[in-house]
């Protein structure tokens, strides 16, 4: 018999992926804005029943919006979150699994492990890490949440808001690839990897703790343009309009040892073949 799964944010980008890598594996109850099930609304939510594990991916997510409407994010981030708690303790669902971001701010060293300093620079992080901090103390007796501190994850499905689907738009479409500032390196992580860590985390029997969540190593936006170019065969401009934000991070990657070896996971996807699947998957069209 195949688990039931409770996933919330399942019409978001992470949640979208989990389905469709996922959906013959388990047997997911979707919970999203267009659902009948409405995470703000717990009496909806206690209509489930015979639940194995819950994946909370529900959140408000976009950054630069955050410091526009922190209320909206607070509100929802926090109150999203006390819901499905609540509702596990009711029906006694054990196994969670909380989708975290980056917490950690401007790197005191790199790679970046789980005990590093937390500094987290805007209303959606802050909003994430008082999220996971419920997670890990709004019950304890026979609970077991894992929470994952993903750093910068891409692939099809995600909003064009964000930086790789940015680029590769651009790439497509034209031989420019212009972007705010090309300096600043990050740690991505194709889609893939991370919904084939969810995979095994389901299925453990001991997941409990706090994991990094990332490549394990930091990529420019020219490396990016290169391997763009060797996809697509054309040459790109990359141009920089060397516009720098407040208090940004230049260089940061994870330190991945802790969830390599409690889970025997390692990411399968470097930067060009995550790439080249995710542009072979936008070709397609799919969902």
């Amino acid at each position: 018999m195949k688990k039931r799964i409770l996933l919330t944010g399942s019409n978001g980008f992470i949640g979208k992926n989990i389905i469709s890598f996922l959906g013959n594996y388990f047997d997911f109850i979707n919970i999203n804005r267009n659902s009948k099930f409405n995470i703000n609304k717990i009496d909806t939510l206690l209509e489930i029943n015979k639940i194995d594990c819950v994946i909370h991916c529900a959140a408000e997510t976009f950054i630069p919006s955050s410091f526009d409407d922190p209320l909206k994010f607070y509100k929802f981030n926090l109150n999203s979150t006390l819901n499905i708690l609540e509702y596990c303790r009711i029906k006694k669902v054990s196994k969670f699994i909380y989708l975290n971001t980056y917490p950690y701010g401007a790197p005191k060293y790199n790679p970046i492990d789980e005990v590093h300093s937390l500094d987290p620079h805007s209303p959606y992080t802050k909003s994430k890490l008082i999220s996971e901090n419920l997670v890990f103390n709004y019950l304890d007796k026979d609970f077991e949440p894992t929470s994952l501190r993903i750093f910068n994850p891409y692939g099809h499905g995600q909003s064009d808001r964000f930086l790789i689907p940015t680029i590769v738009n651009q790439a497509t479409a034209s031989n420019i690839v212009e972007v705010l500032d090309d300096k600043p390196k990050r740690d991505f992580l194709y889609i893939e990897d991370l919904i084939n860590l969810i995979k095994i985390i389901i299925s453990s029997e001991d997941a409990t703790g706090i994991y990094n969540v990332g490549s394990g190593r930091s990529v420019s936006i020219g490396e990016i343009c290169i391997q763009l170019q060797a996809i697509l065969n054309k040459e790109l401009t990359l141009v920089s309009k060397e516009k720098n934000r407040e208090n940004e991070i230049l260089d940061c990657y994870a330190n991945i040892d802790k969830v390599s070896k409690k889970f025997d996971w390692i990411p399968k996807y470097d930067l060009s073949s995550g790439l080249r699947k995710y542009i072979d998957l936008l070709k397609k069209k799919t969902y």
